[in-house]
């Protein structure tokens, strides 16, 4: 009897030990949804170092490119897949929160928000008066123009009005013996919503015209204001500035003289122009219609309502965007941002201490212009809209429709997803 109790104790401690050995191996997998753009070594890096001061957490990335993250989101969440962690276009957000596929951020990531970030960032985390999630990069948008072509046509400065930016993409623009443009004066970019509306946003908002109502409820674009502002944009395509053949992506090869563009675009710059960065890039604000204003818009990190890993989830992204490394008083989503994206962040300290970044020939008049942003509206159906606004400019573009006609086009079609 006593033999058979020994052998009953021993086995229940045996069985202890294993639960023992079993739970100590037990972790928690964060899965980390990001898009293609924002995927570099330092995310690898900054998820490695969270493991090992957190031995019990490790890390899945998951990288989509840009096109098809919302897609990626949406089939996840109703499939129950859904991610830990996501890296999301502030534009999609009231989709997302009202359909419950994120989660409300806890009061400590609330607090922190509230207290710690640019204004405009912060409005781009907020909706329907909440806040959903911790703000990222910020894109404003100024003028990139090639210092070397400027040079080469008499230009000493780049033109602070619209009218001065036609006359001088006539001048630099050259065509070739086909009469097809080989050096383009300005380029624009067709295909890519955000080129294509937040530049023209710059110019509606600085003629004094708005995108929507007050109330958010119609598309008043087509007033005369936004008419007038895709007119202005039309005189490039019309007196010879300008073509629909040309892209952005082409302004290392040098044969642009300006284009209308977002901070992020640094890195590419960066890394396909080698030294001519520094000779032939350089940024200015907007040319204006009438006042100082450019386009925003933002992104925000946040979890998935359905993640079975909330708590966890919450404290990696509040040490990854808010704890201030030694010695350097900036966070590494701030340093992810700068150093390896190319762009804004939009925590104040990151700004802050980032001074050799942020003050260079490129960034440092993105930072100024920060007080002249305004933030593209948040709304339903945000992605549908944009893209519409999109085709319908692009229309206008090729001169397949008026200003006014394309607009009107919008209107009829971004009203009735506005009523749904």
């Amino acid at each position: 009897m006593v033999k058979y109790s020994r052998r009953l104790w021993i086995a229940a401690i045996v069985c202890l030990m294993l639960v023992v050995a079993q739970s100590a191996m037990a972790k928690t997998t964060l899965t980390v949804l990001v898009h293609g753009d924002f995927n570099a070594s330092t995310l690898d890096e900054f998820m490695a170092e969270y493991s090992r001061l957190n031995p019990d957490i490790v890390f899945e990335k998951q990288v989509v490119p840009f096109d098809d993250l919302l897609t990626k989101v949406q089939i996840s969440a109703l499939s129950g897949q859904a991610p830990d962690i996501m890296h999301l276009y502030s534009l999609w957000g009231v989709e997302l929160s009202r359909s419950g596929i994120i989660d409300a951020p806890p009061a400590y990531i609330v607090d922190d928000v509230k207290n710690n970030y640019a204004p405009v960032a912060v409005n781009g985390v907020t909706i329907d008066g909440q806040i959903w999630g911790i703000p990222t990069e910020i894109n404003n948008y100024a003028l990139i123009y090639n210092n070397r072509i400027f040079e080469a046509s008499g230009y000493a400065a780049p033109p602070q009005t619209w009218d001065e930016l036609v006359e001088a993409a006539k001048k630099m623009t050259v065509y070739d013996g086909q009469r097809n443009i080989s050096q383009y004066g300005y380029t624009f970019l067709v295909g890519w919503d955000s080129a294509v509306v937040h530049p023209y946003l710059s110019l509606l908002w600085s003629n004094g015209g708005d995108f929507l109502s007050p109330d958010g409820k119609q598309f008043i674009a087509n007033q005369p204001a936004g008419i007038e502002a895709l007119e202005q944009q039309l005189r490039l395509f019309n007196e010879g500035g300008s073509d629909v053949n040309g892209s952005v992506w082409d302004f290392p090869n040098g044969n642009i003289a300006m284009m209308t563009m977002f901070p992020a675009m640094k890195g590419m710059l960066r890394d396909n122009m080698g030294d001519r960065f520094f000779t032939d890039v350089r940024v200015a604000p907007i040319p204006r219609l009438k006042t100082h204003v450019t386009a925003l818009y933002t992104w925000f990190a946040t979890v998935s309502k359905s993640s079975p890993n909330k708590e966890e989830a919450w404290k990696f992204l509040h040490w990854l965007t808010a704890q201030t490394q030694p010695g350097k008083g900036s966070t590494r989503m701030g340093d992810h941002l700068v150093e390896s994206i190319g762009a804004l962040p939009s925590r104040l300290d990151d700004i802050e201490n980032h001074p050799e970044a942020l003050n260079d020939h490129f960034s440092s008049v993105y930072v100024s212009e920060l007080q002249y942003s305004r933030a593209e509206p948040l709304i339903a159906r945000g992605a549908e809209i944009k893209t519409t606004l999109m085709n319908e400019i692009v229309e206008a573009w090729y001169g397949r429709k008026s200003a006014k006609d394309a607009l009107d086009a919008a209107a009829r079609q971004i009203n009735s997803l506005l009523a749904r």
